[in-house]
């Protein structure tokens, strides 16, 4: 009989390895067919566009927080830091696809990338799929990658 009992934490880790591998594959497919990966991107990022609207009011610390916990937190990266004032939000988190979960799989974000012929920047591309939620409650998301670390800000009132 096989053991179907598996400890939460291996149950969590699985997950963010299917999902690090999963978009990767993505990714390296639409790559692979000359497919814009902007296209999907911003296929995808429309389909999100009414998923915050119940937060189009509420404070810019309380959407980043939705935002992390609902959709970022799930893909596998930590929090550094955040803070927030009146009309800004910044979150510094660690890097995708997260190195600590794909290093127990045997693997670094390095070899799972380039297994599908993809970059680190086109995999950071997937934070631009919240682009177009945040644009329909008036917020604006910038982010960039340095050092190993990812830098999101949302930002009542500025342009990109």
């Amino acid at each position: 009989m096989i053991d179907t009992k598996v400890p939460q934490e291996m149950l969590q880790d699985g997950a963010y390895m299917s999902i690090a591998a999963t978009t990767a594959g993505i990714i390296g497919f639409l790559k692979g067919k000359n497919i814009p990966l902007k296209e999907f991107i911003t296929y995808l990022g429309k389909s999100f566009e009414d998923s915050f609207s119940d937060l189009k009011d509420e404070p810019v610390g309380k959407v980043m927080q939705h935002l992390l916990m609902l959709q970022i937190l799930p893909m596998g990266v930590k929090v550094i830091s955040t803070k927030s004032t009146k009309n800004t939000a910044e979150a510094v988190l660690t890097s995708l696809p997260p190195k600590d979960v794909l290093e127990k799989f045997g693997t670094t974000p390095r070899e799972l990338l380039r297994g599908f012929g993809v970059t680190a920047k086109e995999f950071e591309s997937m934070y631009d799929t919240f682009t177009p939620a945040m644009e329909a409650i008036g917020l604006n998301l910038m982010h960039s990658s340095k050092g190993g670390h990812e830098f999101l800000t949302l930002a009542r009132g500025h342009k990109k």
